[in-house]
């Protein structure tokens, strides 16, 4: 609720913006309204963002700030006029871009609501008739926009969801990129400034239209304007990317980028192949990293024809027992199926990659192996001629007698077609029953003709195990398997010894 004297205040505010619109008498109340902008109070903030929006929006419509030339000293009153409410326009400006860098929400998302009104209105009305304000859009109240909203020191991730909006229009897209681009050389680049950039870029798509773009924000620029073709707004695109891939990102920033790499950047790219560096390099470091990079780097390998022959072997070396306990398994599983589906790849790669599996499997989880165990099985059905795997009627092979060779890193050397897969007979000794039932599956002769559905379980964690073990119907189990001869007449009753009835 508010009080008394908030309504009155609120009042007072929007009676002066009246006076202020309808005489220039009245013209000081403005200053008023500007310096309560900075006030404590979230009501009375709101209420003077609301007033000078709607004042300066009605002044820019009559043109009322319009002047031929502002560097003379020579002014008629008129002009002093119109020069001192300019310089008061531009106090609010920097009051609403100090706002964005508040931690309260609603005034945030306010701000940049009046400033991008703002920025549309002087689109139509420019306030210099010549000078580089004319451009389109407005190049210094845009460039004011973006140094408040990609702030250096505040996290502006929530004001930048608001503004997410705008870059549905193609004029303000194709200037925000062009922007980016251009701004790392005139920005002290911290981690904060990265964070509010990849909030901006992470949100940006170009729409597959090639036959132009038409939906503008601000006044429609002439005819031939690069803002008009899709090719440009591709290009603005994949370079505003490649300078900000340049920074040093941290381990936060470098997931999230990998995340999204193959479906929203790539697809984008004028052309992909420019990100191979990047991500060749990210599918070095190893660990996560590497997993989040796998899916990228196959699709500029199979849809744009990158040349990587270590890819496989690269990608074998990452069959480790921490694959199960990563935040990435179910990824991991979902690209390592799509990757070993053309049945075009040699017997022995295959049986590497699922004697590798078969191996870690040994030390893996429950969790883990209700979709290692399938995943092997579906690999076994898919590619016939690794079947010798699951039968050596000829010799009987342990863990000393295997000719795998689990340290080698080449898939090509390590034998494993060689060998066979003992390691899912040991598994049909585990504890879990499910485990035990998908093991004995392997055996030969009982494989399954199609290959199993396992793509619900790759998000599967330990507590879901147990919570299903819980909330299944127990049968009646029997607390003793002797029957008992009276009351204390079991077998070598040691009552029988202390005392007798």
């Amino acid at each position: 609720m508010r009080t008394p004297e908030q309504k009155k205040l609120l009042s007072e505010i929007k009676q002066k913006a009246d006076s202020c619109m309808n005489s220039r008498k009245h013209a000081n109340d403005l200053l008023d309204i500007i310096s309560k902008l900075q006030d404590e109070d979230e009501i009375t903030v709101i209420a003077c963002i609301k007033n000078v929006g709607r004042l300066f929006s009605h002044y820019i419509d009559v043109g009322e700030m319009v002047m031929e030339n502002t560097d003379t000293d020579d002014l008629s009153k008129e002009d002093q006029y119109k020069k001192w409410l300019r310089a008061r326009y531009q106090d609010t400006v920097n009051s609403l871009i100090e706002r964005l860098e508040q931690p309260n929400t609603t005034i945030q998302e306010l701000s940049i609501s009046v400033l991008m009104k703002y920025l549309t209105k002087e689109s139509y009305r420019p306030l210099n008739k010549t000078g580089t304000d004319k451009a389109f859009p407005p190049q210094t109240l845009f460039k004011n926009i973006f140094e408040g909203l990609l702030s250096e020191t505040v996290d502006n991730q929530h004001v930048i969801g608001r503004f997410q909006e705008y870059l549905d229009y193609d004029d303000i897209r194709y200037h925000t990129l062009k922007y980016i681009k251009t701004s790392h050389n005139n920005r002290n680049v911290t981690d904060v400034w990265l964070c509010n950039v990849f909030c901006v870029l992470e949100n940006v798509t170009v729409p597959q239209n090639k036959k132009g773009y038409k939906r503008f924000l601000c006044k429609k620029p002439n005819e031939g304007h690069p803002v008009y073709k899709f090719e440009n707004h591709q290009q603005a695109f994949s370079n505003a990317w490649l300078e900000y891939l340049k920074n040093k990102l941290s381990g936060t920033l470098y997931r999230k980028v990998l995340t999204i790499m193959h479906d929203k950047i790539i697809p984008n790219f004028s052309s992909p192949l420019l990100l191979s560096d990047f991500l060749i390099e990210a599918y070095n470091v190893g660990g996560a990293i590497s997993l989040l990079a796998l899916n990228g780097l196959f699709i500029l390998i199979q849809k744009h024809n990158l040349h990587y022959p270590e890819f496989y072997e690269r990608f074998y070396a990452l069959f480790e027992p921490s694959v199960f306990h990563v935040k990435y398994k179910a990824r991991f599983f979902y690209l390592a199926d799509t990757f070993l589906s053309s049945s075009y790849l040699p017997s022995y790669l295959v049986a590497a990659f699922v004697k590798r599996l078969a191996r870690i499997c040994l030390s893996a989880p429950p969790a883990g192996l209700l979709v290692a165990v399938p995943f092997i099985i579906n690999m076994i059905v898919r590619h016939p001629a690794c079947k010798q795997l699951v039968h050596r009627p000829d010799r009987e092979m342990g863990y000393d007698e295997d000719p795998y060779d689990h340290e080698e890193p080449d898939p090509a050397k390590c034998r494993a077609i060689d060998s066979c897969l003992w390691e899912l007979k040991t598994l049909q000794n585990h504890y879990h029953p499910d485990v035990i039932k998908l093991a004995k599956k392997i055996e030969y002769g009982e494989l399954p003709d199609m290959e199993m559905y396992i793509a619900d379980k790759y998000d599967t964690t330990p507590d879901e195990l147990f919570e299903r073990e819980c909330n299944k119907k127990m049968k009646t189990v029997a607390m003793t398997f002797e029957p008992p001869k009276g009351l204390f007449g079991t077998k070598d009753n040691k009552l029988d010894l202390c005392w007798t009835f």
